[in-house]
């Protein structure tokens, strides 16, 4: 299996880390951690984005790309525009700033990373670690009737719910989904894996989503119907 999270084994170097606040919407020079115009910067802090114009990833092996969810705990890597390699952790993170850790890194060591997922029965799909149906959608607090598809996690990091395609991580125990369910925020996964639960709260109302485990030998059956 694919190790998921990034664990970053650094190597002495020139730059070392500096906790560095950055605004909202303003950018960072990774090189000498400087604040930086974001039409200019290396990086670029956004509401709940970390942008790279040079490349960022999150999860080992994947591609560098040009945003990264950004979640507290989180520890990524991003280009500088000559092409050296800097190890992103975020700190902290607040309505109006977020602080970085900055290192220059030469390295990633990919280290064995166990998945939470990984108690539940194996999938009979190749690839599959576990498939999830919603049981619980409610926003401000009130329940919202509506179907969805099942969120199904792959173990190479992709996931799929239902024609939405997107990237999964975990972070400091919490799984996060990327793209337009970044938004729901981080989800707390349950002793045995078999639950789910979101909560976030935005600037105009607060989801929450609750999804149960599904047995893949079920979910087979009701598909192939």
């Amino acid at each position: 299996m694919r190790h998921l999270l990034l664990a970053l084994t650094l190597v002495p170097a020139a730059v070392q880390a500096a906790p560095v606040l950055v605004p909202l919407s303003r950018g960072i020079e990774l090189r000498t951690q400087a604040l930086a115009d974001p039409a200019s910067a290396d990086l670029v802090v956004q509401s709940r984005l970390l942008t790279a114009k040079y490349g960022i990833r999150c999860v080992a092996g994947d591609a560098f790309g040009p945003k990264s969810p950004m979640v507290a705990g989180a520890a990524c890597e991003a280009h500088d525009a000559s092409g050296m390699t800097y190890e992103i952790k975020v700190t902290s993170v607040n309505t109006v700033s977020v602080a970085l850790e900055v290192r220059q890194t030469g390295t990633l060591a990919q280290a064995p990373q166990r998945t939470p997922f990984e108690v539940l029965p194996t999938d009979p799909e190749v690839g599959v670690l576990a498939r999830y149906q919603m049981t619980d959608y409610s926003i401000d607090g009130s329940p919202v009737s509506s179907t969805f598809a099942s969120l199904v996690l792959r173990s190479d990091g992709s996931y799929s719910f239902g024609e939405r395609r997107g990237r999964w991580s975990m972070v400091q125990g919490l799984l996060l989904l990327d793209g337009e369910y970044t938004a729901w925020g981080t989800g707390a996964v349950s002793d045995d894996a078999r639950r789910l639960t979101f909560r976030a709260k935005g600037p105009r109302f607060t989801v929450s989503a609750a999804l149960e485990w599904m047995d893949p030998k079920v979910a087979l059956s009701q598909a192939s119907r």
